[in-house]
């Protein structure tokens, strides 16, 4: 079994002199050699300010090149980082902190933060007066398998987030997948820019850690832009990507985008979110990678993917050495579905990239381990042929007239009319229809009235119970920090907007 940091070792071992991170802010670079001395000196004066093994030190910090450096040095203690959102607020911050137990944090350089924790061990991210020499450190620890390596937060769309703890035995695991799935191959070769934070598991397993373990080199970008992105890959020759859809829309929106900029790029996955068709045949038309669709979560990793996304977005198989079942809502793990009939998607919880548990969250555990099987939350459909059809949330599911209608299906409908830059559909209480389908709108083009939308959908495939029975009119979606569109005020403005007669809340 190895840790985080035997795995960025070997690489350093195997090509000392090979350019390992570069950073977007200095253009300040480290070869792997120069890496593993970095992240010893840290690890040093961490040590010397108690830091040791077992440790829980909360980061909350962007993708910043010292960012990078910090969690190797703490896996290097085999200490454990809990990785946090820089975007959550103060007051969020301090309860996650205090619910978990955290000893230390590293936290940017803002006193609404810093006086907002209460913490022995609080650093800011130039890591100033944590510095060590190296020689006064232990030999590299061995943890045990089920030792916490990394706590990492759900996106907490719905509440607070929680911790879910990864174990050491899950990290070699981890990145597997990328090479059977991903086709993503060991070797110098492998540029990777860093668009999506480490505080994800795709930004820390699938993009990061995965890069510096397959000896390729690490492009930090501390604040995502998409010009500047854009700038990136075609300046440094980035050859991976891994992103949610967003930040792909936003690359391909930038006003410096040119197709032919995004030529050396290898290999492009993506996931995190639904992507809208429209979208991803335009990376398939203009950039030249393969394109792969991967699907999982913070506790399971990836269960799923699928290699021929174009024309299937929805559609994923199940990955080498991972076993799932399509069981109806609200029943257990043997309660299986038949083909082509939906239900909750659960993954068995044996698999080594398993979490372990919610961080002191024993009743949360419990809901979603059960049976020995993870309950993901997501809805699919089962094909005849194995293959599922992703389409969507348990807890986002409409029910209007006595039927389910699952709101990303609708979105991906409404996505394809060129008005519509941004939609998100939600239900909201009804007397006639129990619950009314209504589309939160952002239009490319204003003058686009509901009229244009629900003709597009009529003409289409959408079974006339879906269509949207109001559309919303709004500026812009309300997101969490994780870039999640969140569907609960998206629901009270809809209702606040109906029972106000607001101009912005159209019926056909």
């Amino acid at each position: 079994m190895k840790t985080a940091y035997d795995l960025v070792w070997l690489s350093g071992e195997r090509t000392p002199d090979q350019l390992a991170l570069v950073d977007d802010r200095t253009e300040r670079k480290l070869t792997y050699r120069e890496l593993l001395g970095e992240i010893d000196a840290v690890a040093a004066g961490l040590a010397a300010r108690g830091v040791k093994r077992g440790t829980r030190v909360a980061t909350v910090l962007p993708n910043l090149f010292e960012h990078c450096i910090l969690l190797l040095a703490l896996q290097r203690l085999a200490a454990v980082p809990a990785l946090l959102n820089f975007r959550l607020q103060p007051a969020e911050l301090a309860k996650l902190m205090q619910q978990g137990e955290i000893e230390g944090a590293v936290v940017r350089d803002d006193p609404a933060v810093t006086s907002a924790l209460n913490l022995k061990l609080l650093l800011t991210p130039d890591l100033s007066g944590c510095r060590g020499d190296p020689r006064a450190l232990p030999p590299r620890p061995q943890p045990a398998r089920e030792d916490p390596a990394f706590i990492f937060y759900t996106s907490g769309t719905t509440g607070l987030p929680k911790g879910a703890i990864i174990p050491h035995r899950a990290i070699e695991h981890r990145l597997v997948f990328m090479s059977t799935h991903g086709e993503l191959r060991a070797g110098t070769h492998n540029r990777a820019l860093g668009l999506v934070p480490l505080s994800h598991a795709i930004g820390f397993y699938c993009v990061f850690l995965q890069t510096l373990a397959y000896g390729g080199t690490y492009y930090v970008m501390s604040a995502f832009n998409p010009a500047a992105a854009v700038d990136l890959v075609e300046r440094h020759r980035i050859s991976y990507l891994f992103a949610v859809p967003t930040l792909y829309q936003a690359m391909v929106s930038s006003p410096n985008y040119k197709p032919e900029r995004m030529a050396s790029l290898e290999v492009v996955l993506f996931g995190g979110a639904p992507i809208q068709p429209p979208l991803l045949e335009r990376l398939a038309r203009e950039w030249p990678a393969k394109l792969r669709h991967i699907y999982g979560t913070t506790e399971i990793m990836s269960p799923l993917h699928f290699p021929d996304p174009v024309g299937q977005a929805t559609r994923l198989r199940t990955n080498y050495g991972s076993r799932i079942r399509v069981v109806r809502q609200g029943g257990g793990p043997d309660d299986t579905v038949k083909a082509g009939e939906g239900g909750e998607l659960i993954v068995d919880a044996s698999a080594e990239v398993t979490f372990s548990s919610y961080l002191n969250r024993p009743d949360a555990t419990a809901e979603k381990l059960r049976g020995g099987w993870y309950f993901t939350g997501d809805v699919c459909v089962l094909r005849a042929d194995g293959d599922v059809e992703l389409v969507g949330r348990v807890d986002d599911v409409i029910r209007s007239g006595g039927e389910s209608v699952y709101p990303e299906e609708v979105e991906s409908a409404l996505a394809a009319h060129p008005a519509v830059r941004e939609c998100c559909v939600v239900g909201i209480p009804d007397a006639k229809w129990g619950e009314m389908v209504v589309a939160c709108v952002v239009l490319a083009k204003p003058e686009a009235g509901c009229a244009a939308l629900d003709a597009h959908l009529t003409s289409g495939t959408l079974a006339r119970f879906k269509r949207p029975r109001a559309y919303l009119r709004m500026e812009s979606l309300p997101r969490n920090a994780a870039n999640k569109v969140l569907r609960a005020p998206l629901r009270d403005a809809a209702a606040k907007a109906r029972d106000a007669s607001d101009a912005n809340f159209l019926q056909p």
